[in-house]
């Protein structure tokens, strides 16, 4: 009921003869028409000519050779060029009067009744049991690819040109040519890169990133931790005490055993 009456009002809106889908189809066949050659035999048959192939066309029987025309009920790029060839035909006589803004209208110009709240409704007593129909799982891997529509235009893919031969069509990647077949051609390959070897220089602290060490820089030294690295080192090279004689050593050595006898002897 809701898609009736949403299709209905869409149908009151449209102004153009025919349904949006087909005048856009209309309109992008029209732009393929300038590459054809028609060769006319009267006014209502003619031979048309396209890059690729050659068709019929009859205006009359509303045939083409290409069948498409007979399927889709509009015409088709072959019957289009030769429509515009001919003065004073218009194309919307050519067209199948299911695409045309009337039939749309009228398809949803019907009502549905409201229904009540299920409560309200009347209670029947059937002799027999309604059961579900009975499903079974189809064979096979389930379809991802989306059904194209027959009137949907493909589009036109991007060409690549190769850096290694100069042919389109593939990738540099993907190139079978022969290098003597392109030195033939005048092409050149590409020359590879050089390898520049790299030097490793003195490792220094100062040099270490801030995200390894999780430090900081401070007037040329650096912390770890709140501890200064250059900084305990120099205190370290300050307080280490001084290089002593065999003299000394022994004084200090009698010293120290003249101070732990007097104590002992103290204490006794």
């Amino acid at each position: 009921m809701i898609k009736l009456d949403t299709r209905r009002r869409c149908g009151n809106r449209w102004r153009h003869p025919l349904v949006p889908n087909a005048f856009r189809y209309i309109q992008d066949v029209r732009k393929m028409t300038n590459e054809f050659i028609i060769r006319r035999s009267d006014d209502y048959r003619a031979e048309v000519i396209s890059p690729t192939h050659r068709t019929v066309v009859d205006l009359e029987a509303m045939t083409c050779s290409c069948n498409r025309w007979q399927l889709t009920g509009l015409p088709c790029s072959h019957a289009t060029a030769l429509i515009q060839e001919i003065r004073g035909i218009d194309i919307m006589q050519f067209i199948d009067p299911y695409y045309l803004t009337e039939t749309y209208r009228a398809t949803y110009e019907m009502r549905l009744n409201p229904l009540v709240d299920r409560e309200l409704w009347e209670r029947v007593d059937l002799p027999y049991i309604v059961l579900p129909p009975l499903s079974r799982r189809p064979r096979g891997r389930p379809k991802k690819k989306r059904i194209r529509d027959p009137n949907e235009l493909k589009k036109n893919k991007k060409m690549h040109k190769c850096g290694r031969c100069g042919n389109w069509g593939h990738h540099r990647s993907s190139c079978k040519e022969s290098l003597s077949t392109i030195n033939i051609q005048g092409v050149q390959p590409r020359p590879p890169r050089k390898q520049v070897p790299r030097r490793r220089e003195p490792f220094k602290i100062s040099d270490l990133p801030f995200h390894r060490t999780k430090g900081r820089h401070i007037q040329g030294n650096f912390e770890v931790h709140g501890v200064n690295i250059q900084g305990a080192h120099a205190v370290a090279a300050n307080t280490q005490p001084p290089v002593q004689t065999s003299s000394q050593v022994s004084a200090n050595i009698s010293e120290s055993a003249s101070m732990l006898f007097g104590l002992n002897s103290g204490s006794q």
